[in-house]
């Protein structure tokens, strides 16, 4: 669990750090929104804490990159001095998921923390079947499906589609696969993740005949998109 803080003023900064350490919430502070998306690229987090008033990049740009790149399901929680509701309307309508107006008690912020990470947690569903458009995944027997006709995948390809699937339309950062499905460090320069990747595009056939495509983000990652069949 890591939380993503930017927040370029030193003391405010620190208030900020103090009350995720205070929810036992570990936390990486960037000055400025260059270095944060830098950051996002080529490393995991699980929610971005940051200050709409921000030197360089504004957090408008900064928010609105995050949802292009991260998807919809990356968790925003925005940190203003501004209270109006007129800005707090703005502020959502660009892709933030909770608004916290400043100065912030500390105790309060590491619980909205907390709140907002188990409101956007996905929730595990009784049913055993994981299902997106021509494909179904039977979780307990761990088995694959495309259009009702099975497809065998090594244990590390069945853990990859079901990463894949589960966060379908967002980008999946090289680490967070690898945590996730290797669980161990795999050395930047190893083609391990491109293989799997790729037996698994084949095995699937993850093309846009089966209502997705899965799309390589150079040095970053990949994304799996759902389309429109011709």
């Amino acid at each position: 669990m890591r939380i993503a803080v930017l927040e370029d003023d030193p003391a405010r900064a620190l208030v900020l750090e103090q009350a995720l350490s205070l929810g036992g919430l570990p936390s990486v502070r960037f000055r400025e929104g260059g270095s944060l998306m830098q950051a996002l690229r080529h490393e995991s987090y699980d929610l971005l804490l940051m200050t709409w008033e921000i030197p360089g990049i504004p957090a408008r740009g900064v928010l609105q990159w995050v949802r292009r790149t991260l998807g919809d399901e990356f968790p925003v929680m925005l940190l203003s001095q501004h209270g109006e509701d007129d800005h707090i309307a703005r502020c959502f309508a660009l892709g933030a998921n909770a608004f916290v107006t400043a100065p912030v008690r500390r105790a309060e912020l590491a619980a909205r923390v907390k709140a907002l990470l188990r409101r956007i947690a996905p929730v595990e569903k009784a049913c055993s079947d994981l299902r997106l458009g021509a494909y179904r995944f039977a979780l307990t027997e761990r088995r694959a499906y495309v259009n009702e006709r099975q497809v065998k995948l090594a244990p590390k390809e069945f853990e990859l589609a079901i990463l894949l699937f589960r966060h379908a339309g967002q980008l999946l950062l090289r680490q967070t696969i690898v945590e996730h499905v290797w669980r161990r460090a795999v050395p930047p320069d190893s083609r391990t993740v491109d293989s799997h990747l790729s037996r698994v595009r084949t095995k699937l056939a993850l093309a846009p005949r089966n209502g997705v495509r899965l799309s390589a983000v150079y040095a970053t990652g990949c994304r799996l998109d759902l389309v429109g069949q011709p």
